[in-house]
This record gives structure tokens, C-alpha cells and sequence, in this order.
């Protein structure tokens, strides 16, 4: 990236997830600044500030105010999503938010349209899309042939809600097909290209009591050209799985552990030395390279340079296919496999 000043960041939301965002921020003193920081709890805006020498708010409408303030990254619960990105982008501001861009499609192809009209960048989150292995699929595709399929299985165990708000999520609004199945989502959409399914088939379940919404799902959708892609996702595994195939005419990638990547059983890429730990259990694996990744490529992507982020239309596009696979998950899945069944009746 050329010599040019940090982009004055203001990051809405000092949660759980928001750790891994200002530790990218600090790896990246060349390309952004953060600048304000935003939470309802005061106290926890004031202690994400300190490190940067950053100024602190309850509100965003305080932050997004400030002329230093030239970007934001969004990392507050789902429902706000929308209106933040919204209020920021009316104040002249690029937006970085935390997947999904939006809770619905329509709302998602408004924030397009707004960013498109301001000439601000607009910015999905999909962390998992910047590492070494998917950079060199993208970046050598013309060299595996034809594309016929693609598998994803990505599996977690989360023992109740980690932040306050799943617990409230509904059924209608989603669980697991909201808050982790875009991460899986976005890998087949960059692996489509610009074809959406022509059909979607999904099956949810629930097999925790701690949230109402579906924490376990399989989804099926056929592409133009006679491709199919598969997604299983699970909170229920104990033994972690991320794992992703594509199926060429020539042979098969397989990304192992979301960083080992293999061409017909030959190594192509693999990470460097401590990033794996232990892949199975939860946190065996360092995840700090993907936020920093990602910023930096938000930070390229406000430059006007060529990056890897999804953006716009395309972001939108995503919630539009993510609205599609709950539509088909509460149609298809039976009346007891997420509800909670009638009174007198066990599971």
C-alpha cells in the first residue's frame, strides 16, 4: 500500500468479538488509527480506548459526529447491524461490519445502494475468507479446471449462548443459519462466482435448551452449469471440524483445519509454525491473522485499491441467499426439530 495517512477508525461495540479487531488494528499502525470507540457500557469503551489513546462514547451518533472519524467497523449484535452500517454511511463514513451485513436482504440491498450512491465502501466481515489457502484458490483457479461441486462441513461446540443476545433470538429469526452459517455461505458464493442457486433445500435442528433458535443444519443448492454445494453446520461437536472441498473435473482441493490446503493429497499451502495447535478443540487454532488480513484489505478497499473484501451488491447478496436457506429450513424441518414441542411432550 502506498504512503498515505491511517484511516481514522471508530470500532461500534466492544463485546466479546471486538478483542480480535482491536489486536488487528494494533498489528496494522500503517493503515489505521483507531480513533473512538462506541458501547452502551461506557466502562468498556473507555478500557478498548486506552491502548489507542482513543476517545470513548455510549452512543455511535457521538462518534460518527467526529470529522477524525473517516471508517467504522460495526461489532454489535445482529439486529443492529443495519441501521449502524445505515446511520454510518449517511455520515459520510466506509463501513467494516461483522456478518452479516444484515438480518434481511432488502435491508442489505438498501445499505448497497446507499454506500454505491455516496461512493463509500460498504464491507462484510467474512474473516474466513482471508488466509493463505483461499488467496491461492482464487488467485490460481483457471489452473483446477472445471468446478462440479463444493462441500463444506464446519462444526463447533458452543454449550449456551456466548453473548446474551442468542439467547433471544426466535426460531423465525435464526440461530446458527444467522450467526455462523454465513462464514460457510460466503466460501461457496466466492467459490460460484456471480451465480446465485437456482434452488435451496436446508434442514435445521435444535438440540440445546439455552436458545429457541436451530443449532444444527444441512443445506443443499444447485448451481448453474449442473453445480451442487452441501453445508453442514453444527454448535454440537466436540470434536472441531472445518473442513472444505471442491470437486474439479481435473481433481479435488481440500482445505483442512481452514488452513491446510491439498491438491489431490499434495500439500499446496499450509500455515505458518504455532497457528495450529490443537484443531480439534475450541481455540486450538490462532485466528489473529484473519482479522488482520481483513483489515487491511478494508483499509486497501477505502484507498480505491484492489481487494478481497466483499462489498456491496455483493455483501447484500449473501443475506439474500441466507434469507432464502431460513425460508427453506422453516418449511422443510419438522414441527419438533426446532420449537419446542407441545406441553406434556418430550423432545
Amino acid at each position: 500500500m502506498p504512503e498515505t495517512s491511517p484511516i481514522g477508525l471508530a470500532v461500534i461495540g466492544c463485546g466479546r468479538i471486538s478483542a480480535a479487531h482491536f489486536a488487528a488494528a494494533q498489528a496494522l499502525p500503517q493503515d489505521i488509527r483507531v480513533v473512538a470507540t462506541v458501547d452502551r457500557d461506557i466502562a468498556q469503551a473507555r478500557a478498548a480506548a486506552v491502548p489507542f489513546g482513543a476517545q470513548a462514547f455510549d452512543t455511535a451518533e457521538q462518534a460518527l459526529a467526529l470529522p477524525e472519524v473517516e471508517a467504522v467497523l460495526i461489532a454489535t449484535p445482529n439486529a443492529l447491524h443495519a441501521a449502524q452500517s445505515l446511520a454510518a454511511l449517511r455520515a459520510g463514513k466506509h463501513v467494516l461490519v461483522e456478518k452479516p451485513v444484515a438480518e434481511t436482504g432488502a435491508e442489505a440491498v438498501e445499505l448497497a445502494r446507499e454506500a454505491e450512491a455516496r461512493s463509500l465502501v460498504l464491507a462484510a466481515g467474512h474473516t474466513f475468507r482471508h488466509n493463505a489457502a483461499v488467496r491461492y484458490i482464487t488467485d490460481n483457479w483457471a489452473s483446477f479446471g472445471t468446478l462440479r461441486a463444493v462441500e463444506v462441513s464446519s462444526c463447533v461446540h458452543w454449550d449456551g449462548p456466548q453473548a446474551p443476545w442468542w439467547a433471544e433470538r426466535s426460531a423465525e429469526d435464526g440461530l446458527i443459519l444467522s450467526l455462523f452459517a454465513p462464514h460457510s455461505l460466503d466460501f461457496v458464493q466466492l467459490m460460484m462466482g456471480a451465480d446465485d442457486p437456482v434452488r435451496v433445500h436446508a434442514e435445521a435442528a435444535r438440540h440445546q435448551s439455552g436458545w429457541q433458535g436451530e443449532d444444527e443444519a444441512m443445506i443443499v443448492m444447485a448451481y448453474p452449469g449442473r453445480r451442487l454445494a452441501s453445508v453442514h453446520i453444527s454448535y454440537n461437536q466436540p470434536s472441531v471440524l472445518d473442513r472444505k472441498v471442491l470437486h474439479f473435473d481435473k481433481g479435488v482441493l481440500e482445505i483442512e483445519h481452514g488452513e491446510i490446503l491439498r491438491w489431490n493429497g499434495d500439500v499446496l499451502v499450509e500455515p505458518e509454525e504455532g497457528v495450529i495447535i490443537d484443531p480439534r478443540v475450541m481455540g486450538g487454532r490462532k485466528l489473529g491473522h484473519f482479522f488482520r488480513d481483513q483489515l487491511s484489505e478494508f483499509a486497501a478497499a477505502v484507498c480505491g485499491q484492489a481487494h478481497r473484501c466483499p462489498t456491496g451488491y455483493d455483501a447484500a447478496r449473501l443475506i439474500t441467499l441466507i434469507d432464502r436457506v431460513k425460508a427453506s429450513a422453516r418449511a422443510n424441518s419438522a414441527a419438533d426439530a426446532i420449537d419446542p414441542p407441545p406441553p406434556g411432550q418430550s423432545a
